[in-house]
């Protein structure tokens, strides 16, 4: 995709050149259409400069040095963007000067997710490196192919996927600190391990009664913050303990009784820690009032559900530090259990 910042002279190309003593003829008389740049090597008046561009016009051209040892014929042709006369060959290169701020000042970059989608691709057959790119492939597969998010994880670089869902940078990230986890359960190949997130996904949505305001529309309820980057991010963070929960169970960790232990066990927790309201989750709104937004809000929202992940305690009414206490105390009860398998 191809989009123009708000500048006096939006630009599409990386090599911007100035030129004055120059003149462009138009290819079969389209005003406005291609043209030929037109000028005289010996004329005193032609100067070229470069706005823009130089380290590449610079690697090009010793490139093309070393290239003509063994292929002295050889040319090479660099798209460029050309501006004739803004400014005159003895004037401060104002215009110049404000291309150059326009194109390197108010640049931004594109979305990380919109790159998370092109790893997998740009890596070809290889298999991933490490974490990080198996992370890549398993979110692109929930993205895509497998899970209750098909089609709704967020690119916004190009407007894919459903807004106010999780992007697909956010889910990888989060995805790449749990596969440790699922190493340790033998959960090791990317269709297991695609497999066993998108079922703790989809047990998770099922438990907080929301998983159907989405169904049949293209739009997610205002108030249903489950979706969210924060929220399922911080539910990934307790996917050791939905290990360790189905461990006790002896269920085969990927199939319809591990998901119904699941659904059980994540309805309980939410209740515990005081995230239900008549068998949904809290409302945005709710979720705000309790603290959840904002500076802070998503490390205690972990550590809310952390706190309630062991045992039958109602924590809603813990204060922040008793709460992060014993979601300290229950991940490392959950860490050495799996520490053992």
């Amino acid at each position: 995709m191809i989009g123009f910042e708000r500048s006096e002279y939006p630009t599409f190309s990386n090599v911007l050149l100035h030129v004055n003593g120059a003149e462009v003829k138009p290819i079969n008389n389209q005003k406005d259409g291609a043209a030929t740049l037109i000028f005289d090597e010996t004329n005193k008046d032609l100067h070229f400069s470069v706005i823009d561009g130089q380290h590449r016009i610079n690697g090009a051209y010793l490139a093309m040095k070393i290239r003509h040892e063994d292929k002295p014929g050889d040319k090479w042709e660099i798209p460029a963007e050309i501006f004739l006369d803004l400014d005159d060959a003895d004037a401060p290169p104002r215009h110049q000067a404000q291309i150059f701020i326009d194109v390197n000042f108010y640049q931004k970059k594109v979305d990380r997710s919109l790159v998370a989608d092109l790893f997998p691709t740009a890596r070809g057959k290889r298999g991933p490196l490490d974490d990080k790119e198996r992370a890549q492939d398993v979110g692109r597969k929930l993205m895509l192919e497998v899970g209750p998010l098909v089609g709704m994880i967020q690119i916004p670089g190009i407007k894919f996927g459903v807004k106010d869902v999780v992007t697909l940078a956010t889910l990888n990230s989060a995805i790449e600190d749990v596969l440790e986890a699922m190493v340790k359960a033998n959960i090791r190949s990317l269709e297991e391990q695609t497999e066993f997130l998108a079922q703790c996904l989809d047990a998770w949505l099922e438990a907080t009664g929301r998983k159907q305001d989405i169904v049949g529309s293209e739009k997610l309820d205002p108030s249903n913050v489950v979706y969210q980057g924060r929220v399922l991010v911080s539910f990934l963070t307790l996917l050791p303990a939905c290990i360790w929960t189905l461990t006790k169970t002896h269920v085969v960790p990927i199939s319809d009784d591990a998901r119904a232990v699941l659904v059980k066990w994540l309805g309980g927790l939410m209740d515990r820690a005081g995230v239900l309201e008549k068998g949904k989750f809290i409302p945005k709104e709710r979720f705000k009032t309790k603290g959840y937004l904002g500076s802070g809000g998503i490390g205690r929202f972990r550590d809310t559900l952390w706190a309630a992940a062991i045992g039958t305690q109602d924590i809603a009414k813990l204060g922040v530090e008793q709460k992060n206490q014993l979601a300290e105390s229950n991940k490392s009860k959950v860490y050495a259990q799996l520490a053992k398998l």
